[in-house]
């Protein structure tokens, strides 16, 4: 049984400001660190390597690099290196790996720095990158800042530890007692621990290069031993490590903020990270993405995933977070802080729940973005259902864009859909016209042609006789999104009983009960319909989704698209028998392919 539901589209709000990137945004002298971890097809980690040290960019597409590099339990020895980057308008960067040749580095460009994994590699390796700008002279270290630390002893994730703290500097160059809040794998078995480091003491020169010193190293300590420091050249971040032999660390911290609230985390950032989960049999990802907060309590990312033995997953999830007024708080299985005046943050996967996982995430906000006359964000292009930012496109999907100039005026279309234009407006994916369902100045709704196809795509709006500037996206077979009643993308999922009316918590779904999902971005399907049209009758998703409620697979009964609107797609699943009192709202998560999606949520009785 079909029936539609009303399409709802959500406004992504970028900010308008300053202008789009080049090579030449990115330039000049950074620190960096770099921790990689490459293992065989069990997750045992066989090969560990570790840089510290600088990398210039020349601001035309080159860079250098000099530094120390460890490689397993081997001492540190002296490196250097080169390439060529690139940096698109909105900040995305492929540069390649300075620790491993052949990988390329799916980077992030912001203001307070950069943020890479390879997660391209077609290999077993797994690793972080951040670099963050160098001072030319007069850094200043002073103050309280939150950092997260990392750390593979001897390379091996048999005495792996991750851990978040505050520092505070003291009198001639000493830091306060700290008080370090972290768990290790050969530490109470993993389990959270809080550590105290008395004595510690910090060293800062003028070019922002330094070093800290937190007593005699020991793997009974979750943080010990001196680590080269670097700070940035706005004193907003420090990063470190160890070029100790066998040291495959990395430190990262923002300075605290005062005054906190769930509001004060309201921007856009790029992100990066590492996680190793020691006791399974396939634990280490490393990942590259994006994260959205508006200060409303939840985040929302989107997530290029390298997974050991999955290749690489996109991944769109919500997570709630709360913070304390020094900008510390607590995500799902981990521990955050907010710090660089709201313009970065790091996290560390801390959480009794999930003793064995080590995680370090660190993110930079986005640079603002602005252009003249028909101007269409980089970063303003969206999933119409989950408002994922920085997410591929996929074939059939909604997509709303935005930025100013787009159109004179309002104009909404009824399907089918027309492709030759509306109100004067054309927008044209890979050279192909897209059906168009809204304009208006600030925002378009569109559908992706089934045609598209290729790792990437290039978007361009026409408004009458003026173009805009070309944006290019990744390409995925599928990009999924469900629709929300509330339309933000995330809480309560747009789905159906199989009365057609809406399930709501005071109308919840039973136990083995079918419901209807509904959503975009499932791809191509069979037979195939005409762009911007809906089906005549009966279609079938090309991939077959899985469908998750709280953790537990629903059996899926149809995929394909719903009558009536042209890019709408209807899942029909039956869900399974939970468990007595797992009632109240339970994620629902789909599997598409290579993507995945868990923004909302459903009420089960």
């Amino acid at each position: 049984m079909r029936r539609s539901c009303a399409l709802v589209f959500t406004v992504w709000a970028v900010t308008a400001s300053g202008q789009t990137l080049t090579n030449q945004s990115l330039s000049g002298k950074y620190w960096f660190r770099q921790v990689s971890l490459a293992t065989d097809s069990a997750g045992a980690v066989t090969d560990a390597r570790s840089v510290l040290g600088s990398i210039t960019f020349n601001g035309t597409g080159g860079f250098s690099w000099s530094g120390q590099v460890v490689i397993g339990t081997g001492a540190a020895t002296s490196q250097t290196g080169s390439g060529k980057y690139t940096v698109d308008a909105g900040g995305l960067v492929s540069m390649p790996s300075p620790l491993r040749s052949g990988d390329t580095e799916n980077a992030r460009f912001g203001p307070e720095g950069l943020v890479a994994s390879s997660t391209e590699s077609a290999d077993n390796a797994f690793d972080i990158l951040v670099a963050i700008p160098a001072p030319a002279n007069g850094a200043t270290f002073s103050g309280s800042y939150w950092a997260a630390s990392l750390e593979f002893p001897g390379g091996t994730a048999a005495n792996a530890r991750s851990a978040i703290l505050q520092m505070t500097t003291g009198a001639s160059g000493t830091l306060t007692n700290i008080s370090v809040n972290g768990h290790a794998a050969n530490l109470n078995a993993g389990a959270p621990l809080t550590q105290q480091v008395t004595g510690a003491t910090y060293t800062v020169a003028g070019d922002g290069t330094g070093a800290f010193s937190f007593g005699a190293a020991n793997t009974a300590n979750l943080l010990s031993g001196n680590k080269t420091l670097y700070v940035s050249a706005d004193g907003n971040l420090v990063l470190g490590g160890s070029t100790a032999a066998g040291s495959h660390d990395i430190v990262v911290g923002v300075k605290a903020v005062s005054g906190a609230s769930q509001s004060t985390w309201n921007a856009t950032f790029w992100t990066a990270g590492l996680r190793v989960k020691s006791t399974d049999s396939a634990p280490e990802q490393s990942y590259a993405g994006a994260v959205v907060a508006r200060g409303l309590g939840n985040l929302t990312t989107t997530r290029r995933i390298k997974a050991l033995g999955s290749g690489a997953i996109d991944a769109t999830t919500v997570a709630p977070y709360s913070l304390a007024a020094n900008g510390s708080g607590t995500l799902p299985l981990a521990q955050v802080a907010l710090g660089a005046s709201g313009k970065a943050f790091v996290t560390a996967a801390i959480a009794p729940e999930d003793p064995q996982a080590f995680e370090l995430d660190f993110g930079v906000q986005v640079a603002s973005l602005s252009g003249s006359g028909v101007f269409l964000s980089p970063l303003g292009i969206v999933n119409a259902a989950s408002s994922a930012p920085a997410a591929p496109i996929s074939p059939g999907e909604f997509l709303t864009l935005y930025g100013s100039g787009l159109a004179k005026s309002n104009a909404t279309a009824a399907p089918p859909y027309p492709t030759g234009g509306l109100n004067g407006v054309t927008v044209l994916i890979n050279g192909k016209s897209a059906p168009l369902y809204f304009v208006s100045a600030g925002q378009i709704n569109c559908l992706v042609p089934y045609s598209t196809s290729g790792p990437t795509a290039t978007i361009l709006v026409q408004n009458g006789a003026a173009s805009s500037n070309t944006v290019t996206v990744p390409v995925a077979a599928t990009s999924p999104g469900i629709y929300s009643v509330d339309q933000s993308g995330t809480g309560a999922g747009a789905i159906l009983h199989a009365d057609f009316t809406l399930v709501t918590p005071t109308k919840p779904a039973l136990p083995g009960e079918t419901v209807l999902v509904f959503l975009t971005g499932l791809g191509s399907v069979n037979p195939a319909v005409n762009d911007g049209t809906a089906p005549s009758g009966l279609t079938s998703t090309n991939v077959q989704p899985e469908v998750l409620i709280g953790g537990l697979p629903g059996d899926v009964a149809f995929s394909g698209l719903a009558p009536g609107f042209p890019g709408l797609y209807q899942i029909n699943v039956t869900l399974p028998a939970f468990p007595p009192g797992a009632g109240a709202a339970l994620p629902l998560a789909i599997i598409a392919g290579n993507a995945y999606h868990d923004q909302v949520n459903i009420p089960i009785l």
